[in-house]
């Protein structure tokens, strides 16, 4: 079974996770559910089963039909997109869980992604493309939307609508990012001339992992720095540094080091 998000016993998710024998499992012939094992080969061979979550236990005996109506006074359908409207949102909670029959999350995700492909074909009431909700209902792509008039398509519109709710809730913007070769050419100098990453991160005040990503010494090559580290680096002056004497010492200790 998976350490971090195990599957329940019962499921065919939990065959698929390694519990494939009788021994193994938690439900034996007498019990409520089926074997790991025995959900897997009972959902193969019935469609129903197949279109219900791998991770839903499957029952041993009697299955219920997919939707199952509760009580009339709440007007709530279990299985339908309505019984999750009404309130039942709880995958496990919901009574068809335990009966093997369609639960209400799982009609509503099926509803909307019918929902979406319909709109996206252009079924239904059209996309109003340009807008942050003709993002919801599909368009995702900017190479297909064919934006409002302005040639805003969905997904800028969406990034805008984000950032939107980001400024309001206090979220500082990003900093722009620049290209990085001014920095990475100032970095290689000073090491020719012997400094170690350490010394230029003590120096520029950098930290010594992107140091080594700009020279092509670290794991990854950074290409794009923010603006207040590139403004340090290029502080750093060579002809400072060999007249002030610490070139010279640098030098003088990687050679010791060296020999």
């Amino acid at each position: 079974m998976h350490p971090h998000n195990p599957a329940p016993h019962g499921s065919p998710a939990g065959y698929s996770q390694g519990c494939r024998t009788r021994a193994m499992c938690l439900h034996g012939e007498g019990s409520e559910f089926l074997s790991c094992a025995e959900a897997a080969i009972r959902r193969r061979g019935d469609y129903r089963l197949s279109r219900l979550p791998a991770h839903q236990p499957l029952p041993r005996h009697v299955l219920a039909e997919p939707a199952t109506p509760s009580d009339p006074a709440v007007r709530e359908v279990h299985g339908t997109p309505w019984g999750y409207a009404r309130g039942c949102r709880d995958t496990r909670a919901c009574p068809n869980w335990a009966r093997g029959g369609m639960t209400c999350p799982e009609a509503r995700r099926r509803y909307m992604q019918t929902y979406t492909a319909r709109r996206s074909a252009g079924t239904g009431t059209p996309i109003e493309h340009g807008t942050s909700n003709g993002y919801l209902l599909g368009c995702r792509n900017p190479a297909t939307c064919p934006g409002d008039r302005t040639g805003l398509t969905c997904t800028d519109a969406r990034s805008h609508y984000r950032q939107q709710l980001a400024r309001a809730a206090g979220i500082a913007p990003r900093t722009e990012s620049i290209d990085a070769r001014a920095a990475a050419t100032r970095i290689r100098e000073l090491r020719a001339l012997g400094l170690s990453l350490r010394h230029i991160s003590t120096l520029t005040g950098t930290g010594r992992t992107t140091i080594a990503q700009l020279t092509g010494e670290g794991k990854t090559v950074r290409t794009r720095i923010t603006p207040t580290t590139l403004d340090r680096i290029l502080a750093i002056d060579v002809t400072t540094l060999t007249t002030s004497g610490m070139l010279t010492d640098a030098h003088e200790r990687t050679q010791a080091l060296a020999s």
